[in-house]
């Protein structure tokens, strides 16, 4: 008796190797088409168009400036839910002259620190000209006064992010005019430092086991995308490999230490590079055409990667150890999406909340929509004849569920001989199957919080 296994739905990368006589791999599709929810009336181009933070109840907050399109008046608060459900914006400043898309960041201790470039009034005494720390959630609370020296680094027209150091500080980098500065600390009186040679659309990261302070941002006299160190010092530069069509970076500190970017470097392929590492593929499907990258922390030390196009966005996670992705998901993009600028996304809860910033009809349908997915499982079969006397009598099937290679315990395998059965600690389940089976066997990998494996297993 033969044993072949046809696989359904998307491509994704394969995973381990042969154990007994043959290994089939199997994966899931995208699953049904998701939901896209709009959060913002406006985008920021390629630039960041939201300030991300998860709260220590589950909830994601997503900062945005409003109400609807520039010049913006107010930042708001719109929750989203662990289970995806997009909250009613709540103002968390409101009645402003002027306020630029903010930057978020979560500290340990639960709170959330909002950071607004903007002037609260037109008077040139205004003391909330510059940049403006906010602490919530729940009740947001407006610091005393503007930090960043407004009058030497027009901080109020600063595009600015934010993250929180292991002492629990805030470091702030921020890029106005020719100029690119970062800060740690509200302090009023501190004077920022100037990061030399400037650069433009940066985001900063804090590593999770070094504590480093990493910077990402587009060259202004040089091409392309660099990385920096600027804490506890400030060192050199560290070109990224074959960035120079990266119009504004993505980079995130994954969980267990490591600071990445994710990006394409022409339009058909996408890397993740580490800093201070060298970059790896990601898996794209074939003919995918793509306009931006994106990177954000999983749990666990994993890493979600996103990019995609008008018509199409991509999701994949890695394992653990960042060697290794899950099959590749295909979304829709946001409907009628004309332009496709950016996406932005957060994983630390497991699912992502994933962000795309786009164009639709150049008016009220454009800005920031959300659609949250979930990672997707891997179904791998192994096969051993079995044989008594000299006859082949069966074969024994090992079935094994991963989330991008690592062992997923408790999942569901339907369509086995003799009904579903849960895997254990490795991942698998085992059953014989006797030779005068014939047909074909369905089997579905399922668990909570995934979507689901599939595999069609001829016999």
């Amino acid at each position: 008796m033969g044993v072949r296994v046809r696989t359904l739905g998307a491509a994704g990368l394969a995973l381990g190797s042969a154990v007994a006589i043959a290994v089939f791999s199997s994966s899931a599709g995208a699953g049904p088409p998701g939901h896209w929810t709009q959060i913002t009336g406006a985008h920021s181009g390629a630039r960041s168009n939201l300030g991300l933070a998860r709260g220590k109840d589950g909830r994601l907050h997503v900062l945005w400036a409003g109400p609807k399109r520039a010049p913006f008046t107010a930042v708001y608060d719109t929750t989203v839910s662990a289970a995806g459900a997009v909250g009613k914006p709540q103002a968390v400043v409101s009645g402003w002259t002027g306020v630029n898309p903010p930057t978020a960041a979560a500290a340990a201790d639960g709170a959330i620190h909002v950071v607004i470039s903007g002037q609260k009034t037109s008077s040139t005494t205004d003391p909330y000209a510059g940049l403006n720390e906010v602490v919530g959630p729940g009740s947001w609370k407006l610091g005393a006064h503007a930090f960043g020296s407004s009058s030497i680094t027009v901080a109020s027209n600063a595009d600015v992010h934010s993250a929180v150091l292991k002492s629990g500080e805030l470091v702030s980098v921020w890029q106005t005019a020719a100029s690119m500065l970062f800060e740690t600390g509200v302090d009023q009186a501190v004077q920022p430092q100037v990061i030399s040679p400037a650069g433009q659309n940066p985001v900063i990261a804090v590593d999770q086991a070094s504590g480093d302070t990493v910077i990402a941002y587009k060259g202004i006299s040089t091409p392309g995308v660099a990385f920096r160190r600027i804490l506890p010092t400030v060192g050199a530069p560290a070109a990224m490999p074959q960035a120079d069509r990266v119009e504004a970076p993505s980079i995130a500190a994954r969980a267990g230490g490591g600071v990445y970017a994710a990006y394409t470097p022409d339009g058909g392929k996408v890397l993740l590079l580490r800093f201070g590492g060298a970059p790896k593929p990601v898996p794209v499907p074939k003919g995918a055409r793509i306009l931006t990258a994106g990177v954000a922390a999983g749990p666990e030390g994993r890493l979600w990667v996103f990019y995609g196009n008008e018509q199409s966005t991509y999701v994949t996670r890695t394992n653990k150890a960042v060697t290794a992705f899950e099959p590749v998901q295909t979304l829709a993009s946001p409907p009628k999406t004309v332009q496709f600028f950016r996406l932005e996304g957060e994983g630390s809860a497991g699912p992502l909340d994933l962000f795309a910033d786009v164009t639709v009809d150049g008016q009220t349908k454009d800005g920031s929509y959300h659609q949250q997915v979930q990672p997707a499982l891997s179904l791998a079969t192994t096969k051993k004849v079995v044989k008594k006397s000299g006859a082949v009598t069966g074969v024994a099937l090992t079935v094994r569920v991963t989330d991008a290679g690592d062992a997923v315990a408790g999942a569901k395998v339907a369509g086995l001989p003799g009904g579903s059965k849960a895997t254990g600690p490795t991942g698998s389940v085992e059953v014989t199957v006797p030779a005068t089976r014939k047909g074909a066997l369905a089997l579905t990998a399922t668990k909570a919080g995934y979507v689901a494996a599939k595999a069609s297993l001829s016999l």
